[in-house]
């Protein structure tokens, strides 16, 4: 009768370690933003929807249907945006164990090869990293949703989508070889727009006239810090609560909520 006993707890203990691993893997606690990833091909150059995987674009690509009082933007890349609920791990290899962080919701990255097992390559920080497609909190796409009266600023966002998971360098100004964040709005803005910007974060802040939180608009300069006298950090709005800026945490060129810092002394109309 112990025997018996003895045997199941074994197996029951045995069960519950497989389980463990299928439901909470383990990711590399000392991986590092960019440690040991391959340079992803073309990874700080523009990518075009063709980069996609023959096969893979197209009649794969998730294209929601348009709001009444919104218009699409095509982009001449491909993004992948989390759309669920919970965050995906960035991998450094399809089925690694080693994680460079999460992919939470409402965020989005470049796309540069959809795999057919269903992994997606993606450009991040200037390298290759993977998000695993097949866990449903992922969409696929090359268009971008702006309000209708925006539309007019739709260069604005395929350029900085174009440039989308570029290495982040301080000081840097150009997408080839690595921005910071006021050197991405400088090259976007010249580039999108013909606006020559000046070259730090605090002077742009300074630019414009200021917006409301409620009037904001697609290329509206947002700036961070504890006071307009303070600003460390600018990113340019895009549309649907979200931000692309040169982020200098090892994500490169991101999206991100445009709220998730309160520290915002001032939003700058600077297109007029």
């Amino acid at each position: 009768m112990k025997r018996i006993w003895w045997k199941s707890g074994v197996a029951f203990l045995a069960g519950l370690w497989v389980l463990s691993q299928s439901v909470f893997p383990v990711f590399a606690e000392e991986a590092g933003p960019g440690a040991g990833l391959a340079e992803a091909s073309g990874a700080t150059i523009h990518h075009t929807s063709q980069d996609v995987a023959a096969g893979q674009s197209g009649e794969n690509l998730s294209e929601t249907d348009v709001p009444e009082g919104m218009a699409e933007v095509k982009l001449t890349v491909t993004i992948a945006e989390i759309t669920g609920q919970v965050g995906v791990p960035i991998q450094t290899a399809p089925g690694s164990a080693d994680s460079y962080g999460y992919a939470y919701p409402r965020t989005v990255y470049r796309v540069a090869n959809q795999m057919e097992n269903g992994w997606i390559e993606i450009v991040y920080d200037g390298h290759a990293a993977y998000l695993d497609g097949n866990t449903g909190e992922i969409t696929v796409k090359s268009t971008w949703t702006v309000p209708e009266n925006d539309i007019e600023f739709a260069e604005l966002i395929k350029t900085s989508m174009e440039v989308l998971g570029s290495r982040y360098v301080s000081g840097g100004t150009d997408p080839a070889t690595g921005v910071d964040c006021s050197g991405f709005v400088k090259y976007v803005m010249a580039e999108a727009a013909d606006l020559e910007m000046p070259r730090t974060s605090a002077q742009q802040a300074a630019m414009g006239t200021a917006r409301a939180p409620e009037e904001m608009r697609v290329g509206d300069l947002v700036a961070y810090g504890s006071s307009l006298a303070s600003v460390s950090h600018v990113g340019i709005y895009i549309g649907d609560g979200r931000i692309i800026h040169g982020d200098g945490t090892g994500r490169g060129v991101t999206v991100s909520v445009w709220n998730d810092r309160t520290d915002i002394p001032r939003i700058a109309n600077v297109l007029g």
